[in-house]
């Protein structure tokens, strides 16, 4: 996953490095198709809590190889990319499309790596919104396999470091962008919330003192809409907003990340 060279020169991204924008995949019928057929392939859903309903479809670095002894990352995009190509074809046509046509540049999938998958979050009382539970991604990764909800990240994105990625190419930071498509949301709508700081505005504060100046520091909530392709950079700290809390109501989305390898955008999770 690692050996992939990075392309800089004239091919690089120059007015797309840090993109944010919403782009309209899907209308409201056809995301609901897609979740009715996600609803029907729940006997292949990967539990990701012991007691609450979170699961994923696909295999997703941030469970899969980071905090795990095993890293059955590989093995699990191996067994869930060909399953998700076969039932989801048009999501990821739409994907690839989409994302070219608005970013002008050349978007394909990583190699040997987890294509973009579905977070499938179902309702529970205990994802109802705290304070208390807004904690950095350190402590989230030390609670993260416990029996009690493990809080809700505040985070910045680097799957492609997981994934054995460079963080920059001849002192270039490497260009990369996180997506969420979102396709069913709690009554009350989701969305995410995105802070003006990145890692190296707080990197030298301890904990604490991180989580002082992100609770400081004026944030925006970005609304989704099912159907609604929403691109950012992944390197602003942001947090999933809008947990469901009632049962039989689900939030799911397609996630994803993507870095500018070899002259295109390469999506993995």
């Amino acid at each position: 996953m690692g050996s992939a060279s990075c392309c800089t020169g004239k091919s690089m991204p120059t007015t797309a490095i840090h993109p944010e924008f919403h782009l309209r995949l899907f209308s409201q019928a056809a995301a609901d198709d897609i979740v009715q057929r996600l609803l029907n392939l729940d006997a292949f859903w990967l539990p990701r809590h012991p007691q609450l309903p979170f699961y994923t479809l696909g295999a997703t670095n941030y469970y899969d190889i980071t905090g795990n002894p095993a890293k059955p990352y590989l093995r699990l995009a191996r067994q869930y990319n060909p399953f998700l190509l076969e039932n989801f074809s048009d999501v990821y046509r739409a994907l690839l499309a989409g994302l070219q046509e608005q970013l002008g540049q050349p978007v394909d999938f990583l190699a040997d790596a987890a294509l973009p998958g579905f977070h499938i979050f179902g309702g529970h009382a205990d994802f109802t919104a705290r304070d208390e539970h807004d904690v950095l991604h350190g402590e989230w990764f030390q609670r993260r396999d416990g029996h009690g909800f493990p809080g809700n990240p505040i985070h910045v994105d680097t799957a492609h470091l997981a994934l054995g990625l460079p963080a920059a190419v001849a002192g270039v930071p490497l260009p990369t962008l996180s997506f969420t498509l979102a396709l069913c949301l709690p009554e009350e709508g989701a969305g995410m919330k995105i802070w003006p700081l990145r890692l190296a505005n707080i990197a030298d504060l301890g904990g604490q003192q991180q989580m002082q100046l992100l609770q400081d520091c004026a944030s925006r909530l970005v609304a989704y809409q099912a159907g609604g392709l929403f691109v950012h950079s992944g390197d602003y700290y942001h947090q999933a907003r809008g947990l469901p809390v009632q049962d039989g109501q689900y939030r799911i989305t397609l996630q994803g990340h993507g870095a500018w390898l070899d002259g295109q955008w390469r999506l993995f999770w």
